[in-house]
């Protein structure tokens, strides 16, 4: 299932854009679960608890103390994926807009014939990516599938890995860390710890005896394994910088 915000003050758009993604989801069906925001700020808000909830946001520019604008500089610090599609009743803000890696915007039009277009892309779009992006997670005769930007970090405990996924879920499976620190290399994730993997997109704060997650939680980092961690995130971040 695909989860989409909506982030409009006004609630006629919310409403009518709503529709439009049920009627789309019920034509070709499809899963779409939509979740709505009154500003910038409660979006904000939610995400600092569920970072990669969304993989397609919606906003409006015109809003509040916060626009769209900004908000969307904000959420491209802790996640560079989601996909964002602005919102705006006037082009002026076009150029601006793409300042924040947005996937497209459309101009607030009820009878803009363009929205199915662009949302049809851009789902296929994150389909496209996901299939190329997943973990796939053996349990004796079941195979879990999950994206590795939903996983926070690994842990090793008694022979087996624990994978902590952003929604507070624990997935457990037999392997060994040392090998799947090996297979993740091209990935970005970081061992900071004999026993922790961690996500480097999930990391918000590092200091010489630990790491403070995005979700909250805290993990022991190894005294010899600091100035590579912290080297790793700075390199991870400037490369946020430059895309």
């Amino acid at each position: 299932m695909i989860s989409i915000a909506l982030c409009d003050n006004e609630v006629s758009f919310l409403d009518f854009y709503e529709e439009k993604i049920k009627s789309y989801a019920k034509k070709y069906n499809l899963l779409l679960e939509t979740i709505r925001f009154a500003s910038g700020e409660s979006l904000l808000f939610y995400l600092n608890d569920h970072p990669n909830k969304f993989q397609l946001i919606y906003l409006d520019i015109m809003m509040g103390k916060l626009n769209g604008i900004e908000t969307a500089l904000e959420i491209r610090k802790f996640n560079p994926y989601a996909k964002i599609i602005f919102l705006t009743s006037t082009e002026s803000f076009v150029y601006t807009a793409f300042d924040a890696h947005a996937t497209h915007y459309l101009l607030k039009n009820i009878h803009d014939n363009k929205f199915e277009t662009v949302l049809h892309s851009t789902l296929k779009q994150i389909e496209s990516e996901q299939s190329k992006d997943l973990f796939k997670i053996k349990q004796q005769q079941d195979e879990i599938i999950v994206a590795f930007n939903q996983i926070c970090y690994f842990e090793s405990f008694k022979r087996q890995i624990l994978t902590h996924l952003s929604d507070k879920r624990i997935i457990e499976f037999y392997y060994k860390l040392s090998d799947l620190t090996s297979e993740l290399v091209s990935k970005s994730f970081i061992l900071v710890h004999r026993s922790y993997l961690v996500n480097l997109q999930y990391i918000q704060k590092i200091t010489k005896s630990e790491i403070v997650l995005k979700t909250g939680q805290i993990l022991p980092v190894s005294r010899d394994l600091y100035l590579k961690v912290k080297t790793e995130y700075m390199n991870y971040l400037n490369g946020l910088i430059q895309s």
